[in-house]
């Protein structure tokens, strides 16, 4: 590197790294291999940078090469047998707001994927760009074939030239392994953003052509997975629970669809096995309790690709002789959807539940966040009414339960706040700083005054005796905010 500019250091040293660096971290690898004879080296070596048309500031102080930057060209171009035959490139009225429009002939600078520049004219008159029949031959490109074009700097008159197969940078298998690990090194889930500046080491303030690639990738391969809307991490950080409901979704066909719902009524406390009956196997989930055993012979059915539901089921007879030999109490077929209409005379007739995924997954957040018990999930198949309305009563149920939790938790909340001021509450005050509290977020269901004393007296009560009403109707905490706390926790794990 002796007879070597300071820029000619620098660029070797980004090419060796492969990414965009600080200048200061530029100039650090650059003293390492040869003396800066300058005041302020750090100064000298953004400054030959910023003068050489090689470099291209990404960011502030952050600085990489003008021809890595081609993946920013966005703009789509079909070459004609005229642009191969004249080397020209007419100015599309897409193409038109990103080019000098003066009168006369403009110069402007391509740069290729390789860095080179090729050396252009815009030829307003003629609404054409000139001088590129050069660069079409060496590139061997045909009519019809693409090209994409990308904005560098608008004011130097520098853009970006690339074929579309210079756009496939990678396999789509290595560009997913490269997300892939993107997301792993990072440990945490990265907006869509971010996983595309990581994986193509690029700046992305708007979608180029890579990026849409990216998002292609996110979308089909199973191993990513949306948390949020633009926030992508990985499925293995997922809870097995969730692991599993969205296996349920994904699921190709009937049989991995069966054995995912084997593990969902695992999941909620049922006994299961597989059954045959001829040729076709049904899950048999036993619900087995002390005082009531109820069984459910469940079948599972993916639509075919014609159509989004089943319309047609071919295993009546089977469903119902496994029924009659299993003792089975409910059957149930489960699918993602269902053609009502044309299933509902056989259902009706034998009995038959038909339950879709989506309600499945309700019931699987539910229980993940506070069990079911198994009577509670038989009042689901009862044939009284519709599956689906017995499922709405259920989390009905399920509302008016975290109701009374969210309550308990706010009147202990209250009483802590208080806990020392000397400002004894009684049912009636604590009620009603409870009710503005509430007032405060929306859904909240304002409390009456005998559901705070029910859940006063309770907590008054051995084990837990948390709470304490006094003789003038003051209700206080027995303990010390913390021990309170301690005090409640343990006497419910004692429970169990």
């Amino acid at each position: 590197m002796k007879h070597k500019s300071v820029a000619d250091g620098a660029y070797e040293i980004l090419i060796k790294h492969k990414k965009s660096l600080h200048y200061r971290q530029i100039t650090k690898e650059l003293v390492k291999i040869r003396p800066l004879k300058v005041k302020e080296p750090y100064y000298a070596v953004n400054a030959s940078m910023s003068g050489d048309k090689r470099f291209m500031r990404i960011k502030r102080g952050v600085w990489g090469l003008v021809k890595w930057q081609y993946k920013d060209a966005n703009i789509k171009y079909s070459l004609t047998s005229y642009c191969l035959k004249d080397g020209t490139m007419f100015l599309t009225s897409y193409m038109r707001p990103f080019f000098p429009r003066e009168e006369n002939a403009v110069e402007i600078t391509f740069i290729d994927k390789e860095g080179n520049e090729i050396e252009a004219i815009v030829n307003n008159v003629l609404n054409c760009i000139v001088g590129l029949k050069e660069w079409y031959e060496k590139k061997k490109l045909k009519v019809n074939d693409i090209v994409f074009v990308g904005l560098i700097d608008y004011d130097r008159r520098r853009y970006f030239l690339v074929t579309e197969n210079e756009t496939e940078i990678e396999p789509q298998e290595d560009l997913s392994e490269k997300i892939f690990k993107t997301l792993q090194e990072a440990g945490h889930p990265l907006t869509y953003k971010e996983v595309c500046e990581r994986v193509l080491e690029v700046d992305v303030e708007e979608e180029n052509l890579f990026s849409k690639y990216i998002d292609n990738i996110l979308r089909k391969d199973l191993r990513f997975i949306e948390e949020k809307e633009e926030m992508w991490g990985l499925f293995d950080w997922l809870s097995e629970i969730k692991k599993l409901q969205l296996n349920l979704i994904n699921s190709e066909n009937s049989e991995s669809f069966k054995k995912l719902l084997q593990k969902v009524f695992e999941f909620f406390g049922f006994e299961t096995s597989i059954v045959l009956e001829g040729e076709t196997s049904f899950i048999l989930a036993k619900a087995l309790l002390d005082y009531k055993t109820y069984n459910l012979i469940i079948d599972a059915k993916l639509p075919d690709k014609k159509s989004d539901k089943i319309q047609k089921y071919m295993h009546w007879n089977e469903l119902i002789e496994a029924k009659e030999k299993t003792k089975s109490n409910y059957s149930v077929i489960i699918s993602p959807d269902f053609d009502y209409d044309k299933l509902s005379r056989k259902t009706d007739n034998n009995k038959i539940s038909l339950f879709e995924l989506r309600w499945l997954g309700n019931l699987i957040e539910e229980h993940d966040r506070l069990p079911f018990s198994l009577a509670d999930l038989e009042s689901i198949f009862l044939a009284n009414n519709p599956v689906k309305n017995n499922i709405f009563k259920l989390l009905e149920k399920r509302k008016i339960l975290f109701s009374k939790i969210k309550l308990i938790n706010g009147i202990i909340k209250v009483l802590c706040e208080n806990s020392g001021k000397k400002l004894y509450l009684n049912v009636e005050s604590l009620t009603k700083i409870i009710n503005q509290k509430n007032d405060k977020h929306l859904g909240f269901k304002r409390v009456q005054e005998h559901e705070v004393e029910e859940i006063t007296k309770i907590f008054s009560l051995e084990p837990f005796n948390i709470i304490q009403k006094t003789e003038m109707g003051s209700i206080i905490l027995n303990f010390k905010p913390k021990l309170a706390k301690e005090r409640l926790n343990k006497a419910i794990g004692k429970m169990f």
